[in-house]
């Protein structure tokens, strides 16, 4: 969001104190039913239930200087930017969120990214040093902005780790994983001017931070590099005649990296990239775009597969009501373009179907993928509109699946207010409002099944990973013995059954076969079919558990093989044999006619021989007969 030449009233805090104030504590674990009981209750669509509801612990009345901003998710921890600092969720039980602890360090606007037990913070005002303490003073004066580093190794009391300044400060950020390393990344620093300035003026480069996770104390600036030259950056001289009143580019709002595509796309005030990461220390401008009905290149989210983008047109900065018949059904709203060899290319637009109060702000702001296979759709935050998932699927005719709204406040806000951002996480969809606190919903709907299973370790909201469904689809198993004797064994009792329709084994895996608590599917190779899902211990293991193998089970081998979400491709098998003759197959119905067909009713061989023989002896007899007639 763009931000506004406003202070924050001198308000100093302690260095990284962690707010322990009871009230605020206590007021923020308000459920969904206090929330909605305080009288706005919203309007929530079909297959979407509201599950938790958590105050902002460092609101102040109406104060936009304690306002929340952006999330980040690392494990079990949910990390909630705002103006006045952070705030560490414990979501390990999504419909029961606990904060841990709440970080006083302001600084606007505080967007927020987790690596592991790393936070980094966005600080776009400019501060009188980088301490907590630090109060607002002119941009025209000596000042302090950029990036703040805490370790959050203790949830409890994050540790400040460093602090990294930068040029213009950095509005947004982005994580980019070094390629060629697990231990450190690359921080893409997003900012912009915008008027008079110390030290940021003109157009804003790109400037790029170097973290080592194992030493975050040392973070620092490793590389700048500017996007735009004069020709290619927008200006007012570009503006179409009947279009949008589009700004000026004087750096990027924010860029969306999709490190396992060498891609990211960029929205840069007034224009829209497509970049290569391929080498993340030095991308390169792939293609470009303008639409002259945008007014602020916002942000941007692919579909999974890379091959269509939808960008974000924040008409406004978020201070006006775009979601009304004035201003159409293109502006202010999300555009997806299709990705191809020649360029981007615009499919479509979409903005939510339900007229907003003019006492609201509503444009399109920050969201995400909600990742269902074969299908482009997502969460998309809208500040007072709610939040909306839609699909894009056909970018020419976008469906609204379902929402969450809240009514007015009665009042329109000074500041901006509503749903910052909304992000798909282990099968929930977080929101971060402003003001109010932490919403988390739950999507019921069939159709996001597959996305409920996902099991996600860590999310960026700007750092888009690449979901592959690997449970859709059936293991593999190679045919060679060698290569199979080296899968891990999967225990089944018995392992040696009769013939029949079907049978009841017990399957099991011992400690550290499978990653702790991820989902595992039970598959029987002979159809492909997943005869049990099944939860893993805390130790890795698979508890005994109990599966009926389908028929019909004839003489012969089958396999039975495990495979986990998060442990595949690894496997697990076990061979069960079928011995002997069926011994439940229907008995012959000759032989329930007469008895004396059945195995223990007699000679039985003799119904079948004597017909044969009774005809070979009367042949015979006629040819005797014919040769005796001819000695005559």
């Amino acid at each position: 969001m763009p931000l506004t030449a406003r202070g924050l009233h001198g308000v100093r805090w302690a260095v990284g104190t962690v707010l322990v104030v009871a009230a605020a504590v206590t007021a923020a674990h308000a459920g969904a039913a206090d929330a909605a009981a305080a009288g706005r209750e919203p309007s929530i669509g079909p297959g979407l239930e509201w599950v938790a509801h958590r105050d902002n612990p460092f609101r102040q009345g109406d104060d936009p200087d304690f306002i929340n901003s952006d999330l980040a998710f690392t494990g079990d921890h949910l990390v909630q930017g705002n103006f006045a600092g952070f705030s560490v969720w414990d979501i390990a039980d999504p419909a029961a969120p606990e904060l841990v602890s709440a970080v006083s360090c302001p600084g606007g606007q505080g967007d927020v990214s987790a690596v592991g037990d790393i936070v980094i913070v966005s600080v776009d005002e400019t501060m009188s040093d980088d301490s907590c303490e630090a109060s607002r003073v002119p941009e025209t004066a000596e000042n302090w902005e950029g990036l703040r580093i805490f370790d959050l190794s203790d949830p409890a009391s994050p540790r400040y780790a460093a602090a990294v300044r930068t040029r213009c400060g950095s509005h947004t950020h982005t994580v980019v994983p070094d390629p060629s390393s697990d231990g450190r990344v690359f921080v893409y620093v997003n900012a912009y001017s915008r008027g008079a300035s110390l030290h940021c003026t003109g157009r804003n480069p790109l400037q790029i931070v170097e973290v080592t996770l194992d030493s975050p104390d040392d973070a620092a600036v490793i590389g700048e590099l500017d996007l735009f030259d004069d020709e290619t950056a927008f200006g007012p001289e570009d503006r179409v005649p009947g279009g949008a009143e589009t700004r000026p580019t004087t750096g990027c709002h924010d860029i969306t990296a999709y490190p396992s595509k060498a891609l990211a796309v960029a929205a840069c005030r007034g224009d829209g990239l497509l970049l290569s990461i391929a080498d993340p220390l030095a991308p390169t401008v792939l293609h470009r775009v303008r639409d002259p009905a945008v007014a602020f290149w916002h942000s941007g989210i692919f579909d999974n597969d890379a091959t269509r983008v939808v960008f974000q047109d924040e008409l406004g900065d978020g201070f006006i009501n775009t979601c009304s018949p004035a201003y159409g059904t293109d502006r202010g709203a999300d555009a997806v373009w299709n990705i191809g060899p020649d360029g981007l290319a615009k499919a479509g637009t979409y903005k939510p179907p339900r007229t907003q109060s003019d006492l609201e702000k509503c444009v399109a702001h920050s969201g995400g993928l909600v990742p269902v296979p074969g299908r482009f759709i997502i969460a998309q935050a809208w500040l007072e509109g709610g939040v909306s998932v839609v699909d894009l699927t056909d970018p020419a005719a976008p469906v609204e699946l379902t929402w969450f709204d809240r009514p007015d406040y009665g009042y329109s806000m000074d500041f901006t207010a509503g749903i910052w951002s909304v992000y798909h996480y282990d099968g929930y969809l977080y929101a971060s409002d402003m003001y109010e606190g932490l919403e988390v919903l739950r999507l019921t709907d069939p159709v996001f099944a597959d996305a409920a299973r996902y099991d996600d370790a860590g999310l960026n909201p700007q750092t888009q990973p690449e979901y592959a469904w690997i449970w859709r689809d059936a293991p593999i198993l190679p045919s060679d013995d060698a290569e199979r004797a080296e899968l891990s064994t999967l225990g089944v009792e018995p392992a040696v059954l009769e013939p029949g329709t079907a049978a009841d084994v017990t399957v099991s895996l011992p400690p550290g076969s499978l990653e702790p608590g991820e989902t595992a599917d039970v598959w029987w190779m002979p159809t492909k079919s997943v005869l049990a899902t099944v939860t893993a211990g805390d130790d890795g293991s698979l508890g005994a558990t109990d599966i009926v193998l389908p028929g019909p089970l004839d003489a012969g081998s089958y396999d039975l093989v495990v495979r986990g979400d998060e442990s595949a491709p690894r496997l697990a098998i076990a061979t069960v044999t079928v011995a002997g003759p069926r011994t439940d197959a229907p008995p012959d119905a000759a032989a329930e006619r007469d008895p004396a067909l059945a195995g223990d009713g007699g000679p039985w061989w003799l119904l079948v021989v004597a017909p044969f023989a009774l005809a070979l002896a009367y042949h015979a007899a006629l040819a005797w007969r014919r040769r005796r007639r001819t000695a005559r």
